[in-house]
């Protein structure tokens, strides 16, 4: 397997958001294909004249080792239960805090460049040419494509070919610059950007089910986090995570 933590999980998260000197809102840590909603929920939410919430995007189990080794933050949101449940094993999170804000789909998406595909010519060509997603040992989108292409029973002819990303936004932009053709990404992240579009979608039963969950972390004390997380759990946050390809969890 070709191993490309392309973007080092501290550039992702430097890039990402604004420091917690920059804002006295609540600390969230997020999965990085929720990027673009949170941001223009955290908008609507500072709009209201509320403390903006600071941002910072990696992916889910990054975030989790940041939580783990005692990283300042209020709310976590995890691409997987996984994670969450990682957490909670080491009491660093409360299960019954847990809000399931969102849900997406796995596609197999190709460069704009590239010829339209069919889903079996597709299949065959990551058997035979460098793919994207993320890395399957740390990244939930990885882990969800190994499931959906061993349940397709070709994933030992496809992983030597796999260029694992160190997120699910990471996996998207190797597509996006041609670096590789294919990729299996998030439906949202595809719908978000024009330079990659879906050869086709994996059925829900290929793959563990793709919800976003939402918690407090215990140690957190700021006084609008409770605030926040109801707000991402909202319906109004719902009509804002459809916007942007997202699925009701």
């Amino acid at each position: 397997m070709i191993r490309s933590l392309l973007f080092a999980i501290a550039a992702v998260i430097g890039l990402a958001g604004c420091t917690p000197s920059e804002s006295d809102g609540p600390v969230v840590l997020a999965a990085s294909s929720l990027q673009a909603p949170l941001e223009q929920l955290a908008a609507e939410w500072t709009a209201s004249g509320r403390p903006a919430p600071v941002l910072s995007f990696a992916s889910s189990a990054a975030l989790a080792r940041q939580i783990e080794s005692g990283a300042p933050a209020d709310i976590y949101i995890s691409a997987d239960r996984q994670w969450i449940d990682y957490l909670a094993g080491q009491a660093q999170v409360e299960p019954d805090a847990l809000r399931r804000i969102a849900a997406n789909r796995l596609v197999l998406a190709r460069n704009i460049d590239m010829t339209e595909l069919s889903e079996a010519e597709a299949l065959q060509l990551l058997a035979s040419e460098r793919w994207a997603t993320g890395d399957p040992d740390s990244v939930p989108l990885g882990r969800f494509a190994r499931e959906a292409l061993e349940r397709r029973g070709i994933w030992d002819e496809a992983s030597p070919n796999l260029v694992s990303a160190a997120s699910a936004r990471a996996a998207l932009v190797l597509v996006a610059r041609g670096e590789t053709r294919l990729g299996v990404l998030y439906a949202s992240d595809v719908a978000s950007n024009d330079l990659v579009e879906p050869v086709f979608a994996f059925p829900a039963n290929d793959h563990s089910r793709i919800e976003y969950f939402a918690t407090i972390l215990p140690a957190s004390a700021h006084p609008q986090a409770q605030g926040f997380l109801e707000f991402l759990a909202s319906p109004n946050a719902a009509k804002v995570f459809a916007e942007h390809g997202f699925a009701k969890p």
